[in-house]
């Protein structure tokens, strides 16, 4: 067998065997991936599996540049690599996807809008406790604040209603 080598837009007249696309750590360095990341796509079947040299590389195409610039772009409307996916089979089955990412992006926005309104309340529920606790510690010497608490560790968290949860 004879030599081969990978390159990516030319071929060689020597008789070598050339096979065009990138190696794994090349397509990681223009997208910004580890390789393990791009091997987990693949996995997933976000990216197709990709040709192979005959010493078993994978060479990718500019489908797989592109796929994998479009599963990023993708991950800034917040989508999980599962709603990615089903975006790439309602394309690839002749479906378009925009109206699915709208609904997509709306249900984020909701869960996002519910997070936020959690973290609020319990943002207020914890500066209740601070200033409850601030009270109870610059009221005491250090020395008698700790007995006075009535803790086996730290009785300010101990006397903390049962239902708090």
């Amino acid at each position: 067998m004879g030599k081969e080598t990978i390159l990516p837009h030319h071929s060689k007249g020597d008789g070598t065997k050339v096979k065009q696309g990138l190696l794994i750590g090349e397509l990681g360095k223009q997208v910004n991936l580890p390789t393990q990341t791009i091997r987990y796509y693949e996995r997933l079947g976000l990216l197709d599996p990709p040709e192979r040299t005959e010493s078993q590389y994978r060479i990718y195409s500019a489908d797989a540049l592109e796929r994998l610039r479009f599963i990023q772009k993708a991950k800034l409307f917040g989508l999980s690599l599962d709603e990615i996916k089903q975006l790439i089979e309602m394309r690839a089955g002749g479906i378009p996807p925009c109206a699915s990412l709208q609904t997509m992006v709306k249900k984020h926005l909701d869960e996002l809008d519910c997070h936020i309104q959690e973290m609020l309340a319990f943002r207020h529920e914890l500066a209740n406790r601070y200033e409850q606790i601030s009270a109870f510690v610059s009221d005491s010497p250090a020395t008698t604040t700790e007995a006075s608490f009535n803790g086996r560790i730290c009785g300010l968290i101990e006397r903390e209603k049962e239902d708090a949860s």
